[in-house]
């Protein structure tokens, strides 16, 4: 009898396990085909973004013309603020400043980071969970769940239209699965021929000179973060007076689907925050240390910005 219950309990864990595996593999195969589709098709896309203080109503079109992206948004409230990528240049139109184009692969405003997330490189550190199927008005979906391992981060839900693959609506979530964020497409039209028509006279549009950062000789810090979340690197560090005698040293990292950074000041130049604050997404926190105010901006769940501030180490 012990023998068969024995058989039948490691028959179920197989089961479970390989349950589990095809789930993951489902999830890891649509969220990869989610971008592609938003990377590679032609469509135009009417959706909103909704954060604690904001809701913003945005119209993005995307095609592929001899080879190169082409991508227009435009933020459909008061601001008409516009945004055109073509290749790897992405110009910014804004009533009353000046336009200017700085490189970049996506244009990321308004649209979810996860969209162009590099799979190979954010896999180590979150799970991605088959959720199964949904509807959203009349369109079917299908969800995906991408969890932090380790609960430094945070966390996503995606619904997917089963037919373009493209998503239809990204919830950002933090650990106790409260929303942050959300992005709902209202609606989609795909390989139109207005898009495609629009499109193409952009594409030979002259965009405004690309903005120029002063050169930077990559300075050296006397201090260094000892604690980062798993997979998170340093992608940039920098060096920016304030005045006469003030400076910020900055450092940013990423692990490729988020991004934080670290600044340090002197106690006499900054200002320590009353209380951090958290809105949606962006979280600001500081503490003093050794006569420096280190101050974390970024994509990091509160806690997470604490520790990491906390890690801070300087030399002498």
């Amino acid at each position: 009898m012990n023998k068969w219950l024995s058989v039948i309990c490691l028959t179920g864990a197989l089961i479970i396990s390989n349950q589990a595996s095809a789930s993951q593999q489902d999830a890891e195969v649509l969220f990869k085909e989610m971008g592609s589709a938003a990377q590679n098709l032609s469509y135009e896309m009417s959706f909103m973004t909704f954060s604690p203080q904001t809701i913003v109503p945005v119209r993005y079109r995307h095609a592929i013309i001899n080879g190169v992206p082409i991508s227009q948004m435009i933020q459909m409230d008061s601001s008409r603020r516009e945004i055109v990528q073509k290749g790897d240049e992405i110009s910014y139109f804004e009533p009353g400043f000046d336009a200017f184009s700085l490189n970049g692969k996506n244009i990321v405003d308004n649209l979810p980071a996860v969209l162009f997330a590099d799979y190979q490189k954010i896999e180590p550190y979150y799970n991605f969970i088959d959720a199964g199927r949904t509807h959203i008005g009349d369109k079917p979906a299908l969800v995906i769940r991408i969890i932090s391992k380790d609960n430094s981060r945070f966390n996503y839900v995606i619904l997917v239209d089963e037919e373009t693959k493209l998503p239809l609506r990204v919830d950002l979530l933090d650990s106790n699965n409260q929303t942050l964020e959300q992005f709902r497409v209202i609606s989609t039209v795909l390989d139109s021929k207005t898009v495609s028509d629009s499109l193409m006279a952009l594409s030979k549009v002259n965009l405004p000179p690309l903005l120029i950062y002063p050169k930077n000789s990559n300075p050296s810090f006397k201090w260094q973060v000892g604690m980062l979340p798993p997979g998170f690197e340093e992608i940039s560090r920098s060096l920016r007076k304030l005045g006469d005698n003030d400076t910020v040293e900055t450092a940013m990292f990423s692990d490729g689907l988020f991004t934080f950074s670290v600044n340090i000041t002197n106690t006499n130049q900054g200002s320590l925050l009353d209380v951090p604050l958290q809105n949606g997404r962006r979280t600001i926190y500081s503490m003093t240390k050794k006569q420096n105010v280190i101050t974390i901006i970024g994509e990091l769940p509160l806690s997470t910005a604490q520790l990491v501030a906390g890690s801070v180490q300087f030399r002498e």
